[in-house]
């Protein structure tokens, strides 16, 4: 998947999201499947309106998660998992810019990766933190 490609089809305005599945893939550390976007309450809802599709997939109904989804990129109105609970202002806010494109801080990015703790999130953060070290 191009997410850079995906990204200028989307087109969202600037200072309303932040790509948080793919940020490995923007930092050149592996590819990426599909985007995760964290997004302000006010694009959330332009997109619900315009034809996004609520996910009712069992997580996100348990947790009661109100992801939207078109395709390959899933939107986040919150970005809450396990233990972890990011500011959506600052993750918003504090990006890295690469390709022109807002990413989620690496750093914090490694932060959640931690908390969910799962085989493929341990050999991530294995990942990040020798990207981190080459920087």
């Amino acid at each position: 998947m191009d997410i850079f490609k995906r990204l200028e089809e989307l087109n969202f305005p600037n200072g309303e999201y932040v790509v948080a599945g793919g940020t490995m893939f923007a930092h050149g550390m592996r590819e990426a499947h599909d985007l995760d976007i964290l997004v302000t309450p006010k694009l959330y809802e332009k997109l619900l309106k315009s034809g996004w599709v609520m996910c009712v997939c069992e997580q996100c109904t348990k947790t009661n998660r109100f992801m939207l989804n078109k395709g390959d990129v899933d939107i986040l109105p919150d970005f809450t998992f396990g233990g972890y609970t990011g500011d959506v202002d600052w993750l918003i806010n504090n990006p890295d810019i690469i390709q022109g494109y807002p990413f989620m801080n690496l750093v914090e990015f490694a932060k959640l990766k931690k908390e969910l703790g799962r085989p493929k999130d341990i050999e991530d953060i294995k990942l990040i933190e020798q990207y981190l070290k080459s920087a």
